[in-house]
């Protein structure tokens, strides 16, 4: 009995164990089911811009909206920037205000990226900290950074620009607003874009933090400061609707050694203008003249 009562008790311990040890899979496949259920769910908040791009071939403007579907916009938006100001097509309309200040301390950068603003990879970007805003249709927005393209992106009556500035703002609700000023060549140069000139880095994705140099705003755009009016979008993937634009008027003159200065770094960036479809742009003042 005693014999039969011991490979019982085996019988039993291995029974046991057999069963311990097809639950363990269970444990695993339970594991596992629940690794990839978590997974999605730190994939939800992908890169604003995942794809590259640029402006020339297969990256360029007009396959943007085929390099990833977050770009959507920038082939089926049709509210998209930039576009051409006939100015025979202008009506009035529009309430704008921009209220430039100094500031101390500012960066230059050389294909930096501002994601939480705008991720322009192919420019010269100078950022500053609070001060400066503009206010369009009552609504306030403060200016986050500016930066370049060369040739300009907006055209008037059909003519295009050497550069253009755009200095981006955003409200307190995250909305966006843009003030464009367009350049032309003189022979004078300007003493305020030397500032920044003398900073830009050398290398891309460098940037310099500069303490010893007071920049005005109000130095760097039109002393007087007429402009267009439009809703439109980001100039650059993912191409965002829903952008409140302002289009200096009047220019400011670079010599062309000041304008090739930031051409030589950041080459031809430029979108080309798009379709006005069914927008109207309005002005504070209406100027039927034409060049």
């Amino acid at each position: 009995m005693k014999t039969l009562e011991r490979i019982g008790f085996i019988a039993l311990a291995m029974t046991l164990l057999a069963a311990c040890g097809q639950q363990e899979p269970t444990k695993t496949e339970t594991s596992q089911d629940s690794t990839k259920e978590e997974t999605p769910k730190s994939e939800t908040k992908p890169s604003a811009r995942p794809a590259h791009w640029g402006y020339t071939g297969d990256e360029g403007p007009a396959n943007w909206g085929n390099l990833d579907p977050v770009y959507n916009m920038c082939a089926h938006g049709t509210h998209q920037s930039p576009i051409d100001i006939e100015k025979s097509d202008v009506v009035a309309g529009t309430d704008f205000t921009l209220n430039y200040g100094s500031h101390p301390a500012f960066h230059v950068a050389h294909n930096e990226h501002m994601d939480e603003i705008i991720d322009n990879g192919h420019t010269i970007q100078v950022s500053v900290e609070e001060g400066s805003e503009t206010t369009i249709n009552g609504k306030t927005y403060a200016l986050k950074q500016f930066h370049f393209h060369t040739p300009s992106e907006h055209t008037v009556d059909g003519m295009h620009f050497p550069m253009e500035m755009h200095l981006v703002h955003q409200s307190d609700d995250e909305s966006l607003a843009v003030v464009s000023v367009l350049f032309e060549e003189g022979e004078t140069p300007n003493a305020n874009f030397d500032k920044i000139i003398a900073h830009i880095p050398n290398q891309k994705g460098d940037s310099k933090h500069v303490t010893d140099t007071e920049l005005n705003i109000n130095t760097v755009v039109p002393s007087e400061q007429p402009a267009y009016h439009y809703s439109g979008s980001l100039t650059t993937p993912p191409c965002s609707e829903d952008v409140q634009w302002l289009v200096m008027k009047n220019t400011i003159s670079l010599t062309p050694e000041q304008i090739g200065a930031f051409a030589a770094k950041i080459a031809e960036n430029n979108r080309p203008v798009q379709p006005l479809n069914d927008r109207v742009v309005n002005a504070d003042e209406i100027d039927f003249e034409t060049e």
